[in-house]
């Protein structure tokens, strides 16, 4: 073979292996960045919006964030998400057997002061009345001390909707009534009539610190968000709970 030939020979081998390393270093970029993507996507608290839009009339979509939720913290006790559009509030829904557990343990079931956003182990999701719980504190970073930008009017007429992932689908509930709470804790009360019921839905309107314009039915399905109060209008009282009440959203009132 002659000098010519073989030096053509060795710069075609040299073009191939150049051109072999940029197809496994492209092939590797896109690679990583499609598993970069994957792990974004299925992160609980991925940016879902565009999907859960799009899919707002899928029942399925609902299980499947709790499916996906139970799996990420290895726990079964989570029923649900709670999802404020517009704050931080996206976090999954925990339940005990009492409400004393997730007062103080996270979403792995671990020992932490904070605690988490947890449900009453009296109701399910779906009921007519549902009571979430969770901590707000000046001293720590908790997703409820959103909850007390609601003593802001401007805050509440830009986030209103309130909306819930569980097993059944997703519920959205409209904000008829914030206001803090000193010493009638009736609210708490389950076992009611349905006269009385409906007292208490015109109580907890009636209480609210600013008008809604929220039309309150006889018979609506609420959820109540309760947490404690840090305004300092209350710092005297001992127990000074903050309520943000919600009303249940028909699906035809939700197109």
């Amino acid at each position: 073979m002659s000098k010519k030939s073989i030096k053509k020979r060795i710069i075609s081998l040299i073009c191939l292996s150049i051109a072999f390393s940029i197809g496994i270093f492209t092939y590797t970029k896109l690679y990583i960045n499609n598993e970069n993507y994957k792990i974004s996507f299925s992160s609980p608290y991925a940016d879902n919006k565009q999907v859960v839009n799009d899919n707002l009339e899928n029942k399925s979509v609902g299980l499947d964030e709790v499916l996906k939720l139970r799996e990420y913290y290895e726990n079964d006790d989570i029923v649900g998400k709670l999802v404020i559009e517009g704050t931080n509030i996206n976090e999954p829904i925990l339940k005990g057997n009492d409400n004393s557990y997730y007062l103080n343990h996270n979403a792995y079931g671990n020992y932490q002061a904070e605690g988490s956003i947890y449900e009453d182990y009296r109701t399910s999701i779906g009921d007519k009345k549902i009571l979430i719980f969770g901590h707000s504190s000046p001293g720590w970073d908790v997703p409820f001390n959103e909850l007390e930008k609601y003593y802001d009017k401007n805050f509440y007429d830009n986030h209103k909707i309130i909306s819930i992932y569980s097993e059944q689908g997703i519920d959205t509930y409209e904000i008829f009534s914030v206001y803090v709470e000193t010493s009638d804790f009736t609210y708490m009360n389950l076992l009611i009539s349905d006269d009385t019921y409906n007292e208490y839905l015109k109580k907890y309107q009636s209480n609210s610190m600013y008008q809604t314009d929220v039309e309150v039915n006889d018979g609506d399905n609420i959820l109540i968000l309760q947490t404690c109060s840090n305004h300092p209008k209350y710092s005297n009282y001992k127990k000074k709970y903050l309520l943000v009440i919600g009303k249940k959203i028909k699906e035809e009132e939700n197109k």
